[in-house]
Parts: C-alpha cells; sequence; structure tokens
C-alpha cells in the first residue's frame, strides 16, 4: 500500500519537474515495484489455488505483469539515454494498456 500511496505525491514532482531524470525516474521506479508485487501476488493466489481454471486465466502473468514491466524497462533504456519524459510517456501506455486488457 506504500508503494502505490506515493503515485500521487511523484505526480506532482514529475508534473513540476517534467525534464529532471531524477523525478522521471522516482516516478517509473514506483511503477515497476507495483508491477513486481502484483506479480508475487499473482504467483501466490496461483499457488494457493492450482485447481482454479478462472484465476489463472485471469491473472495471466505473461500479458498482465510481464509485458508492462518490459515496457517499463524500454522506458527507462530510453530515458536514460537522454528523453526523460519517455518514462512517464510509457507509465501512461501501460496504464492504457492494462485498462483495455483487464475490459477484455
Amino acid at each position: 500500500m506504500f508503494v502505490i500511496s506515493l503515485i500521487p505525491y511523484l505526480t506532482i514532482f514529475v508534473a513540476n519537474n517534467p525534464n529532471s531524470l531524477l523525478s522521471e525516474s522516482l516516478y517509473g521506479l514506483d511503477f515497476i515495484l507495483v508491477d513486481i508485487i502484483l506479480f508475487i501476488m499473482s504467483r501466490y493466489l496461483i499457488k494457493i489455488n492450482e485447481n482454479s481454471e478462472y484465476l489463472s486465466e485471469v491473472l495471466d502473468l505473461k500479458n498482465a505483469i510481464i509485458i508492462p514491466f518490459i515496457f517499463l524497462i524500454i522506458g527507462f533504456i530510453i530515458g536514460f539515454l537522454g528523453y526523460p519524459i519517455a518514462i512517464s510517456i510509457v507509465c501512461l501506455i501501460t496504464i492504457v494498456r492494462s485498462i483495455l486488457y483487464s475490459i477484455k
């Protein structure tokens, strides 16, 4: 919960310093930490309920967690190569992708 509660504060930090690598990195790092926590929680839920087909379908680790993590890593690489706002753009893309994936 603590990691998720940092998102509004880091969003304000990014809004005030949009071209700062520090603010963008902290913002992206928060999304990566949330993604890692979701991955661990999903693994444990699937491990506890191995017989539930619905749960394993809903918690498809590849589409729901691993692909957004790869997007975030690519955003970090682009950000550290000189375009720090790319981290925020990739975070926005992962949010939209997650919403579209959950509607499906």
